[in-house]
Parts: structure tokens; sequence; C-alpha cells
């Protein structure tokens, strides 16, 4: 209970004596929080696609797609 008050007192006073670096890092932890998210939606996605393609070349007799194999978004390379 008390870490909460001690928490919100601790933002409140980082607010008031560094607004921009306060709002800096906030936001800076929201747009992770999103990296990370259409990451692993991308992840779980693409591994369904993936297994319904696998019940697909099952059902018409075509050789097995390769193990799946997800790039996340931090380790791609730039398309220039």
């Amino acid at each position: 209970m008390y870490g909460s008050y001690l928490l919100l007192v601790i933002f409140i006073c980082s607010f008031t004596f560094w607004p921009e670096e306060t709002a800096n890092a906030i936001r800076s932890a929201s747009i992770k929080i999103q990296i990370y998210y259409v990451n692993y939606k991308m992840k779980y996605m693409a591994w369904r696609m993936y297994h319904s393609l696998k019940a697909l070349c099952r059902e018409s007799n075509f050789p097995e797609p390769g193990p799946f194999r997800f790039v996340d978004i931090w380790d791609r390379e730039p398309l220039d």
C-alpha cells in the first residue's frame, strides 16, 4: 500500500523537477511496450499461418515446408 504512495510521490517530484526527461522516459517505455506487442502478435500470426500451410501441404501431398523460423523486428535488416 505504501509502496504505491511512494511511487506516486516519486513520479510527481520527477515531473516537477524534470518534466521533459520524465515525459521522454514515459514515451520511450510506451513505445517499447508497443514494439514488443507488435512483435509477439506477428510471431503468433506467422506461427498460425505456418501450421495451416503444413496442414494444406499434407492434404495436397506436397512436401512440407521447412522448420518455423521467425526473425524479431529488432533483428531484421533494413530495406534501404
